[in-house]
């Protein structure tokens, strides 16, 4: 079972999102706790050129985090809304 933290960045993100994406978002974060790359149950995608970081697509939003498998813990690193400056 792996521990899940929220950085302040994502928190804040996930309040002002609307209550059906916090419910959305809910489910993921307890999915993680268990399964922490849970690619039969969401869009996941490792993210290029680094060690443990991983993207997953939830809706309209990406959730981006870093999971430590020595430690066991999943750091949150942000919950955004995609638009055309996601990515860029």
């Amino acid at each position: 079972m792996f521990s899940v933290d929220l950085s302040n960045q994502a928190l804040k993100a996930l309040k002002k999102a609307d209550a059906k994406m916090r419910q959305k978002a809910h489910e993921l974060i307890n999915t993680l706790h268990n399964e922490p790359v849970p690619v039969n149950h969401y869009d996941v995608i490792k993210i290029s050129g680094t060690d443990g970081h991983y993207r997953i697509r939830l809706s309209s939003h990406r959730l981006k985090y870093f999971v430590d498998w020595n430690e066991k813990k999943i750091q949150i690193l942000d919950f955004e809304r995609r638009n055309e400056h996601t990515y860029g």
